[in-house]
């Protein structure tokens, strides 16, 4: 699988633009913390999937947050936002059946952005950069630190039916791995590393936490 940037020489010259669906997954059982919702925790003074969710808010059109693992608390966080909520009643099968249900909420027309609800070191400006990406008409953008691939990821319009289909605990990786040797992946490099890093384990929070 290559893992190369596609050559923006290899995209249209002209851009367009395109309504952006943001589809936050907050849904999950967080088994790697246990005794508490992660989303929850404190990073840098406030709960993580907040600060995701306004990083949403600040690029994208329109933000869906999907919910499933103590739903009552995590929309109880978010309520003030002006935010979608979806609940995901299959969110104990994985995050493919979440992110199905995300999507379902994505109108036609609209690329969606893929976040994950642990990763509140991803900014505004790594989403927008992968919007400005998207507009040159790659099928998937994926922001890259130093050569690694991390989240969220952007998907133009014409993959959100595949995004419906998905199931299970895989997500998309199949979808994005079969896209990547098809050469439809269009990596973004970016200058910070918290497109790589979630915060699922108490270490990590901690580690956070410190810095």
């Amino acid at each position: 699988m290559s893992t190369k940037p596609m050559n923006p020489a290899g995209l249209p010259e002209q851009t367009f633009t395109m309504p952006v669906t943001a589809i936050v997954l907050a849904a999950g059982m967080g088994r790697r913390m246990p005794g508490q919702n992660k989303l929850l925790m404190a990073v840098q003074g406030q709960a993580m999937v907040r600060t995701v969710v306004q990083q949403a808010l600040q690029a994208c059109d329109q933000v869906v947050v999907v919910l499933g693992h103590d739903a009552a608390s995590v929309r109880a966080e978010l309520q003030d936002l002006p935010v979608h909520f979806i609940h995901n009643p299959r969110y104990a099968e994985g995050m493919g059946a979440s992110l199905s249900a995300g999507a379902h909420e994505v109108p036609a027309g609209h690329a969606a952005l893929v976040c994950l609800g642990d990763m509140p070191g991803v900014t505004a400006q790594v989403m927008q950069a992968l919007i400005r990406a998207g507009s040159r008409g790659a099928a998937v953008c994926r922001p890259s630190y130093e050569g690694q691939l991390g989240n969220p990821v952007w998907w133009a319009p014409a993959q959100v039916h595949a995004l419906r289909q998905m199931q299970g605990d895989v997500g998309a990786r199949i979808l994005l791995a079969a896209l990547h040797e098809e050469g439809r992946v269009c990596e973004v490099p970016v200058s910070t590393s918290g497109v790589l890093w979630d915060i699922d384990t108490p270490q990590a929070w901690a580690e956070v936490s410190e810095t």
